[in-house]
């Protein structure tokens, strides 16, 4: 069985051959169901137990979410801070650890030559 292309304009665009009309609003069945557009009804169906119970069940995942995406972007801004700080104050760093190593290293060799007489002696 072979299956019909659907017929092209002349610009490559399919021509729409039986289309559906659509239902006037006439012809449309009612919903069923109570009358949401009364205040006072709508009011009553968001007082019964159920609705309740899912409007908290929403309120708690929704709080899980928010304080999930306060973390995340708190986190992320964190982590910026730090990088930014740590990048800004590692060529005063590198100066300072310098600085140490210059003030501390005749020291430390002067001891490490007195030490290394002794060891050679036990």
């Amino acid at each position: 069985m072979e299956e019909q292309l659907p017929r092209l304009d002349d610009e490559g665009v399919p021509i729409l051959e039986h289309p559906v009309e659509p239902q006037s609003p006439a012809t449309r069945s009612a919903p069923a169901g109570p009358d949401l557009t009364d205040y006072d009804l709508v009011e009553q169906l968001l007082e019964t137990d159920n609705i309740r119970e899912l409007v908290n069940d929403l309120t708690e995942d929704l709080r899980k979410l928010v304080c999930w995406k306060i973390e995340e972007v708190l986190k992320e801004e964190v982590i910026k801070l730090i990088h930014s700080a740590t990048e800004q104050s590692s060529e005063k760093l590198g100066e300072d650890i310098r600085t140490q190593l210059q003030l501390a290293l005749p020291e430390l060799i002067a001891k490490l030559a007195q030490e290394k007489p002794e060891r050679g002696v036990t």
